[in-house]
Order: structure tokens, then sequence, then C-alpha cells
């Protein structure tokens, strides 16, 4: 690294381009990044969706069961007079 002050003044400042010299394996081209954030989009999506559709059927089971319940419970009450119906 470099151990130049930084300037304060902004007069001080360069003001055309300077290359910098690093590790080129740091570097990533801006089209890879772009494709890798948009798969990862993708990912969590698809995961997203994937857990909502698998709530969506456990709660449309448990609708199925509670209606299975309560029909049955009304063919039982239909049975019985009104004084031993359950209100």
């Amino acid at each position: 690294m470099n151990a130049q002050p930084e300037p304060t003044d902004p007069s001080d400042r360069a003001t055309t381009f300077q290359a910098v010299q690093g590790n080129a394996k740091e570097q990533y081209s801006g089209a890879a990044l772009l494709v890798t954030a948009y798969a990862a989009l993708w990912v969590v999506l698809f995961a997203w969706v994937a857990i909502v559709w698998k709530k969506q059927s456990a709660l449309n089971a448990r609708l199925a069961d509670l209606e299975r319940v309560l029909d049955e419970a009304a063919a039982a009450g239909a049975g019985k007079g009104p004084s031993e119906q359950v209100r």
C-alpha cells in the first residue's frame, strides 16, 4: 500500500484517472456478477415459492380435515332430537 497522506484540500486531489496496481484475482467482470446476482435471486424466489406452496398444501389439508369433522358432527347432530343438539 501507498503511505501517502490523504489530501485535505479539494485542489490537492487528482483530477485524472490513475490506475492502481492490485491483485488480479480480486477482479470480477460486471457480467459475471450480474449473472450471479440474478441466479441467486431466482434461487431465493423459487425457494420462497416452494415454501409457500408447501404451507398452502398443509393448510388445505387441515381445512379439508376440519370440513370433514364438521360434516360428521352435523350428520351426527341431525339424528338427535332438538333438545339433544349441541348449540
